[in-house]
């Protein structure tokens, strides 16, 4: 059976006490004495400041940039000690400086910095030239020379969100780079944070997964001609047990009429590591975990759902239906008690977040999308380096 996400949140804490388009993992992460011994110009780094980098705004383009910091300590704090400087590529000297005003910023309280020549305005408290960012472009908050945070890798062109991101509550502490599993990832056009200190969900809450509601179980599953899903669920029985990402399941008359009677199921966004197909396909390490830990979940579930992408095609590659499996241990469930298999898979690390995110964004639960909920198990895990980001499995044979 899956670990209890409480169980997994308590791991984090433990592990993690000294201290969310893709980042770079915390493997491709280069160090900061490597860094620092390559340039006299590489900034001393502080991890005790009450100001912190608390959200950047992706927006549309280059031109509607914003970055918002807060004040996460218990006393008003001066901003007039603090600049902003936006390192142009893989440059170790900044190329951009934004120096800020004498502005008391009390306790909890959200400060907006936006490019000053957005055509697509958000509500800031100053408007910058300086705010010039790709989005990749290494980020600093500095006061007077010391770095205290940072957005990216300095001396690294690599893109650090691929939506606007929202520093989570439980991870309130300065980085000398970006840390993914320090944010939470919105809609690259969501600015309704803008101005807000405090994360909206919190870190149990991520690790719950997406919930149902009873919309998804009103919404049909698929569109008529049986192309597109529309984010419905249908429950389902098992028919053969598969891999860790591919199950046989008997579908009811919603798709039988359709012609997908036998159809296997791929699991939508995840790849679990191979198991022995033939001389064809070799066994990986974790392929046989996954699968059993797959199977033993399945085999025990009382009511077992599946769940259209909403928006996309019903089928992949191969012919095989594409979508979400949910599974509850409950006999007279309601929506919320079912658990999202493919998010679990991720969570305790059989797999990573797979394939495209386009289909799975469209896909909210509590304003957060699929894909998100995914990408912040995927960093979890990676984290605490579980199964495969870094745990050598005792039953494969190497």
């Amino acid at each position: 059976m899956p670990k209890n996400p409480a169980i997994i949140l308590a791991s984090f804490f433990l592990a993690l006490c000294s201290c969310a388009g893709d980042v770079p993992s915390s493997s491709e992460v280069p160090s900061q004495e490597s860094l620092a011994s390559s340039s006299a110009e590489y900034p001393e780094f502080l991890s005790d400041s009450p100001l912190l980098f608390s959200e950047f705004y992706l927006g549309s383009s280059a031109a509607t940039r914003a970055v918002e910091i807060s004040n996460y300590g218990d006393q008003g704090v001066s901003l007039s000690a603090f600049s902003i400087k936006i390192f142009k590529g893989n440059s170790l000297a900044p190329t951009y400086e934004i120096p800020l005003p004498d502005v008391i910023l009390e306790p909890n309280e959200a400060y907006v910095i936006a490019y000053s020549k957005n055509d697509e305005p958000v509500d800031a408290d100053l408007y910058s030239d300086g705010l010039v960012t790709n989005g990749a472009w290494p980020m600093g908050l500095y006061r007077g020379e010391t770095r205290v945070d940072t957005l990216g890798t300095i001396g690294y062109d690599v893109a650090y969100c691929t939506g606007s991101i929202v520093r989570k509550n439980e991870r309130r502490i300065g980085r000398e780079y970006s840390r993914p599993y320090d944010w939470v990832r919105y809609d690259a056009s969501d600015a309704s944070h803008l101005g807000d200190s405090a994360c909206p969900v919190s870190q149990p809450r991520l690790s719950q997964g997406p919930l149902l509601t009873q919309e998804e179980f009103d919404t049909p599953y698929c569109t008529e001609n049986g192309l597109y899903g529309m984010g419905g669920v249908l429950e389902v029985g098992l028919v053969s047990l598969g891999d860790g990402d591919t199950t046989v399941f008997s579908y009811p008359s919603e798709l039988t009429s359709l012609g997908y009677a036998g159809k296997s199921f791929r699991y939508q966004n995840i790849d679990t590591p191979e198991t022995q197909h033939g001389n064809t396909i070799q066994a990986q390490p974790w392929g046989y975990a996954a699968k059993k830990w797959n199977n033993d979940i399945l085999r025990s579930a009382k009511h077992i759902l599946i769940q259209s992408v909403k928006g996309g095609y019903l089928t992949e590659t191969y012919g095989r239906l594409l979508g979400y499996v949910w599974y509850t241990n409950d006999e007279n469930p309601s929506p919320s008690d079912y658990r999202n298999l493919n998010f679990e898979t991720i969570l305790n690390g059989y797999s990573n977040v797979a394939f495209s995110s386009v289909a799975s964004d469209t896909m909210k639960s509590d304003g957060v999308s699929y894909y998100s909920y995914f990408l912040d198990a995927d960093h979890g895990a990676e984290e605490l380096g579980i199964k495969i980001h870094g745990e050598k499995d005792p039953d494969f044979n190497y």
